[in-house]
């Protein structure tokens, strides 16, 4: 077989290539760089594109990619863009357009992945993920519909990330609302596995599962699972009320905190649970729960690393961003000072106050870039050069500051370090 997989290099999306090549089946992956999965699946037929262009709209395109196709997965999805047309276009009009070339195409079976709560919660994220899956429904089609809870990996992303960022705390353990919300949880290589199963059995046509494991737990037995998991001890659980949540996710939106968002806290304050038995009746696979899964592959060094800088990295990037600000403000404020004071006769050239005024304004600039999250990574390159410059323009103009200890040089460099820190976990892959 066949298998158009579109959403190929994400989270579920490898998953269900991997599982595909396990039982010998090929797979043509729709993704945005395609050369990033030729490295990740050695062979493999990738494909760019961007789901928000017009290709991934045009139906003629999609009909060029289903050549030889036998059935299409679609497992694209993002949580929570700067733009709410890209949430529509990924999870609604690129899909749509797509299934328009399965009819022409006569490529009728289709499983749409979709998430859970999406009839519980009214947020773009949700909406549009229900409208995807209408337009589906609407296409003379063999489709299956799935909206898995959460979803977990050996490898940590997402949710799964947050859920472990909040289990390594090393003080407190918080828990959205009282802890006691409901989670169904699924690895997602059991859901890759169930996805492979529908496309070889041809089961569940026209049928929307919600892939989950028979025992649910509350969010609190959750993140205390992964905590022992880690090896740790248990810690008091915090209590955070749903409005502070709520809050907590509004900012987590200003400052592209991802994954804390208001779309993520909503998702947890909605439906979390699935329906395990349909699942298992329709795929053949029944689902791990959370302790099975765990104790099959215990924690290890780089969990808790990836967990505890997890934790750091809005820390990372907030301290930087207000080294930023706090630069420049300072730089504006002594250029006031020679003003005010009447200070200009000290200063060797009218140049000093006016680089002094440019230098200000650019760290400005880069501490209200980093502090809304604007292009991270570039932006710490940015970081860098700007640093570097400094500090060697520093050391050309006053040689003797490299031996001095106390002098700004050596400020500059641990300063460095931290921006290269800060540069590699916001890469999250």
């Amino acid at each position: 077989m066949r298998v158009l997989v579109v959403g190929a290099n994400g989270f579920i999306g490898s998953a269900v290539v991997t599982e595909l090549h396990k039982a010998d089946h090929k797979s043509r992956c729709v993704v945005r760089n395609a050369a990033q999965l030729d490295r990740r699946f050695p062979g493999v037929d990738a494909i760019s594109l961007d789901l928000t262009s017009q290709d991934a709209l045009d139906e003629e395109h999609w009909c060029r990619l289903l050549e030889d196709i036998d059935a299409v997965v679609y497992v694209a999805g993002v949580l929570q863009p700067l733009k709410p047309r890209v949430a529509w276009n990924v999870h609604c009009h690129a899909p749509e357009a797509l299934y328009g070339a399965c009819e022409k195409q006569s490529v009728r079976r289709v499983i749409h992945v979709s998430a859970t709560g999406v009839t519980e919660t009214d947020n773009t994220y949700s909406r549009s993920k229900l409208a995807g899956e209408e337009a589906l429904k609407k296409k003379d089609l063999d489709w299956t519909i799935l909206r898995p809870v959460l979803v977990i990996g050996d490898g940590s992303y997402g949710g799964t990330s947050m859920i472990r960022a909040l289990a390594i705390n090393p003080i407190l353990t918080p828990v959205i609302g009282d802890g006691s919300i409901p989670l169904g949880i699924i690895h997602k290589n059991e859901l890759a596995t169930g996805i492979v199963n529908l496309l070889e059995t041809n089961s569940g046509v026209k049928t929307t599962l919600e892939p989950s494991c028979s025992e649910e737990m509350s969010m609190s037995d959750v993140v205390r699972s992964y905590r022992s998991w880690f090896g740790l001890p248990k810690r008091p659980i915090l209590k955070i009320p749903l409005w502070l949540a709520g809050v907590l996710g509004k900012l987590g939106d200003l400052f592209q905190l991802d994954p804390i968002n208001s779309t993520a806290v909503a998702q947890f304050r909605g439906k979390m649970t699935g329906n395990a038995a349909q699942f298992e009746e329709v795929t053949g696979v029944k689902v791990s729960n959370l302790p099975e899964i765990l104790v099959t592959r215990p924690s290890e060094s780089q969990d808790l690393w990836h967990a505890r800088l997890f934790l750091l990295r809005p820390v990372i990037r907030m301290s930087l961003a207000l080294f930023w600000l706090m630069s420049g403000v300072s730089g504006l404020y002594f250029t006031l000072l020679i003003h005010q004071l009447d200070l200009a006769q000290f200063v060797t050239s009218e140049l000093v106050p006016l680089s002094i005024v440019l230098m200000s304004s650019v760290k400005l600039a880069i501490g209200l870039v980093v502090l809304l999250g604007w292009n991270l990574r570039l932006m710490a390159w940015v970081q860098f050069i700007v640093v570097l410059g400094f500090a060697v323009l520093q050391g050309l103009v006053e040689p003797s500051s490299w031996m001095d200890p106390s002098a700004a040089l050596f400020k500059d460099i641990c300063l460095l370090v931290l921006i290269l820190v800060h540069r590699v976990v916001e890469q999250a892959r």
